[in-house]
């Protein structure tokens, strides 16, 4: 048996969304609908396929089974979501938001079991707002055809979604933000009805060799090690411009001190891209010559759903290619100032893109489809890499500040200073990369507390200001969200961390930074405890 595409043909078939957008055209206008029937042969079809896999196999197989079998009221409207945001984006042809609006109808429909249960008011407003995010969405689709036809099955969906909100959730929310959801969820937040099965989550869905106890425990040690420097750099830039040492303020001066207009942040992204590329290249990470990343500013469709910025990679399976988003509405999220867009974009593009264009490209050694396959064990492995590429970044951007050593580095600091002195972006964006890396040991902190019913929502939010000196609605904003995926919250400072004790273990022997990210940018997307034992056999470690 050739369990690679044995695996491959199962993906199809319960992926097809996700098959479109590796580049296999034909799965256009296709969702997979989650029937009892369906559902009973795919995971008939999991079993026998785990008995004749290896661990890249195997593990794959279980994560696509936890998927199936884990249920929760803002899943379904999520998905529905998530797939016309795809063909949004893949410009498809009308003929296929019909035929998508028409089985989106019946993956809602075979679900309404979901109906029958009082939900935790945490899944309550999750439901609620996908219902509302999945119908403005399909306002914007209705908006792209022309015939009845299509308008009045995306309607349909619409009326469907409606329904779905209705049943699953009692929740009235106009804004939706801190000041409205907070007060609710301390009056009637009574966990999240997981910890039974958040271990599960945490192996199959991610395949973290760590428990949730872990998981805590590391993130704290990680907070108590690295709060000294944020406040120290909260306080540095506070007497510099002379405003309260507090992350809002801090904030608001470098909107001010470091501002970049909102007209020209594509533009200044785009030469900031020309500059950092080629210093990514030889202080970071080999990039491969096939290397295809587009740039376009947020469409006006899709502004509610990426207020600030992000990337996509697509055709993976045939001519790979990553669109970056930069959202330049006014009335979202952009950032307007200079190290929020740096780092944003060493992140976004130095990190994720390049771990996608590598991998997909196979770039420094061969990969099997399985692991480069779209599923949740990805996650671990680019957020990882993109939350670990922007500490690198600081540390090559701090020498740079103090003797530019080529053109290279000496076109990114003239690059800068169109803005400000290069010392003081260096400062600001010090400050930019420890307050993400706060909230991200934050996250992972409450995703382990609140899902093992340790800590309510609530509590972990007034602990959590107490702890770091953080706003309460700061912290609300950087973690309510991220507990609608179990598991998720902790994946980028978890094997992120893990990286920087492997690379410097590698670097000790001998190995190049350059060498060992390439490596790892390069490997594509299997189960971590697999992608470390790769790594530790690569470099001896």
């Amino acid at each position: 048996m050739n369990i690679d595409k044995e695996v491959f043909e199962l993906w199809k078939e319960v992926s097809p969304e996700s098959a479109y957008g590796s580049g296999l055209k034909e799965f256009a206008g296709c969702v997979w609908v989650p029937s009892h029937q369906n559902v009973r042969k795919a995971l008939a079809r999991i079993a026998f396929l785990k008995k004749h896999a290896d661990p890249v196999a195997f593990k794959w197989l279980r994560s696509l089974e936890r998927g199936l079998v884990f249920e929760e009221p803002q899943h379904a409207p999520s998905g529905v979501m998530g797939v016309f945001f795809e063909h949004l984006v893949m410009n498809a042809k009308e003929k296929d938001y019909l035929a998508l609006a028409v089985q989106c109808l019946n993956v809602l429909a075979v679900q309404e079991h979901l109906w029958e249960k009082a939900w935790p008011i945490e899944m309550q407003i999750y439901s609620a707002q996908e219902c509302s995010g999945g119908i403005a969405l399909l306002e914007t689709v209705k908006k792209l055809c022309k015939k009845n036809e299509a308008k009045e099955a995306l309607t349909a969906l619409q009326n469907r979604l409606k329904i779905w909100k209705e049943k699953t959730s009692d929740v009235k929310l106009k804004k939706g933000d801190f000041s409205e959801v907070f007060p609710l969820l301390k009056k009637k937040s009574k966990g999240l009805g997981r910890k039974s099965v958040y271990p599960n989550l945490l192996r199959d869905w991610y395949d973290y060799p760590e428990s949730g106890e872990d998981i805590e425990r590391l993130a704290l040690g990680w907070i108590d090690e690295e709060l000294q420097s944020f406040k120290a750099s909260v306080n540095k830039l506070s007497k510099r411009y002379k405003c309260k040492a507090s992350v809002e303020e801090i904030n608001r001066a470098l909107e001010v001190n470091q501002r970049i207009p909102l007209k020209k942040l594509v533009k200044t992204t785009q030469d900031l891209r020309k500059v950092l590329q080629r210093l990514a290249d030889k202080e970071w990470v080999k990039i491969t010559p096939k290397y295809d990343v587009r740039l376009i500013e947020t469409p006006d469709y899709l502004v509610a759903f990426l207020p600030t910025a992000a990337m996509q990679p697509f055709g993976s399976l045939s001519s790979p290619f990553c669109i970056s988003f930069i959202t330049t509405d006014k009335s979202a999220s952009p950032s307007t100032f200079l190290p929020g867009v740096m780092q944003t974009l060493i992140h976004e593009e130095y990190g994720h893109c390049v771990n996608f264009m590598n991998s997909y490209r196979c770039f420094s050694h061969p990969l099997r489809v399985t692991e480069i396959l779209d599923s949740s064990l990805s996650t671990p492995i680019t957020e990882g890499i993109s939350f670990f590429r922007e500490l690198e970044s600081l540390r090559t951007l701090r020498r740079i500040a103090q003797d530019p050593n080529d053109d290279v580095e000496r076109n990114v600091v003239k690059q800068v200073e169109k803005f400000c002195e290069f010392a003081d972006f260096v400062d600001g964006l010090e400050f930019e990369v420890m307050q993400w890396r706060m909230v991200r040991f934050l996250r992972a902190v409450c995703d382990s507390r609140v899902n093992r019913e340790r800590q309510s929502y609530p509590a972990f939010i007034e602990w959590a200001h107490k702890k770091t000196g953080l706003s309460k609605k700061l912290v609300f904003d950087q973690t309510f969200h991220f507990l609608e995926r179990p598991g998720y919250a902790p994946c980028y400072s978890i094997f992120g961390q893990r990286l920087r004790d492997l690379q410097a273990k590698a670097m000790k022997k001998g190995v190049s930074q350059v060498e060992f990210n390439t490596f790892v940018a390069s490997s594509g997307f299997a189960a971590r405890t697999v992608f470390e034992s790769k790594l530790r056999k690569e470099f001896r470690l």
